[in-house]
């Protein structure tokens, strides 16, 4: 069995003893520099089973279907990543090829970080460094969480654990789930959540059913002392911007893909780079269920299979 390592952090990923593991299971063959698909030439030669363990870093988020085409005796492909979206999945069904992911490996981490931008924005920290660091007992006046009402929108592992830290900071938690109930907290429908809540945490994935879940008019009955604090973005991101901007709105804060820092913005607003999931534990657990999947695969055994 070979086994294909495509990574540029492979250094980073893969401890020692992770390496030991995987070199038990099949002949390792690691590829770490970036570069066209059809440059990795051993990809495509000889006829023996093979496993294509990829990060997506490593192709700019997109296997293409013809790859799936090209590489002969392909058992699985193992992704570094929960998101699937990257890849075919009906496409690998078809060409029989199981698709498996890795799951929940960096829910407190994500979490900490919600609830990170949240604190920062209840006390303008985005608008106390615009302002060099300065000191202006109004303008810089923020607000206390205990006692606010922290909405959750989402109650799957990530917003479970949000909810558990609010109520650890003496916040009341209401949700509305599509699906999930938890008795430790007040489920709400939707519209009643985002009206009333102090501090809103969309924790939804990505996906069509959840794209347009959170409408405009929704967003328009947010209060105007309210905090919107997204891991995903809603939407309509741009609404939410020129809410803050025009004071109808205390705070919102998001993952910048674009490029741009939070100075750029108008307002209180908390925009960072998507490193939510970056922690050292996260990361390790990652690696090890990644390699679990893996050596798993070698042997025909598909548990986060996805497709």
């Amino acid at each position: 069995m070979k086994i294909f390592i495509l990574s540029p952090s492979t250094d980073l990923l893969l401890t020692p003893d992770l390496r030991t593991k995987l070199s038990a299971a099949g002949e390792i063959i690691y590829v770490t520099e970036i570069k066209p698909f059809q440059k990795v030439t051993e990809l495509f030669a000889g006829n023996e089973d093979r496993i294509l363990a990829i990060d997506p870093d490593f192709c700019n988020w997109k296997i293409p279907d013809s790859l799936m085409d090209q590489i002969p005796s392909l058992k699985a492909i193992c992704l570094q990543t929960t998101s699937f979206s990257w890849i075919n999945l009906e496409y690998a069904k078809q060409k029989n090829i199981p698709v498996l992911n890795v799951r929940n490996w960096s829910t407190y981490s994500v979490a900490e970080w919600a609830v990170m931008m949240a604190l920062n924005l209840a006390r303008r920290v985005p608008l106390i460094i615009k302002d060099q660091w300065g000191k202006d007992f109004s303008k810089h006046q923020g607000m206390e969480l205990k006692g606010k009402t922290a909405g959750i929108i989402g109650l799957g592992h990530i917003g479970k654990r949000i909810a558990e830290i609010c109520q650890g900071l003496g916040m009341s938690v209401v949700y509305w789930s599509k699906h999930s109930r938890d008795e430790c907290f007040s489920y709400q429908e939707l519209n009643q959540l985002l009206s009333t809540s102090d501090f809103i945490f969309p924790a939804l994935a990505s996906n069509p059913e959840t794209k347009n879940l959170i409408t405009d008019t929704m967003i328009k009955t947010l209060k105007k002392t309210a905090i919107f604090t997204s891991i995903t973005h809603p939407t309509n991101h741009e609404l939410l911007l020129e809410m803050v901007e025009k004071g109808q709105l205390f705070g919102y804060g998001f993952e910048e893909e674009s490029g741009k820092t939070f100075v750029e913005y108008k307002g209180n607003i908390w925009a960072g780079p998507a490193l939510a999931w970056c922690t050292q534990e996260a990361g390790r657990r990652n690696a090890e269920q990644w390699v679990d999947n893996i050596v798993n695969a070698t042997q025909g055994i598909l548990k986060t299979k996805v497709n």
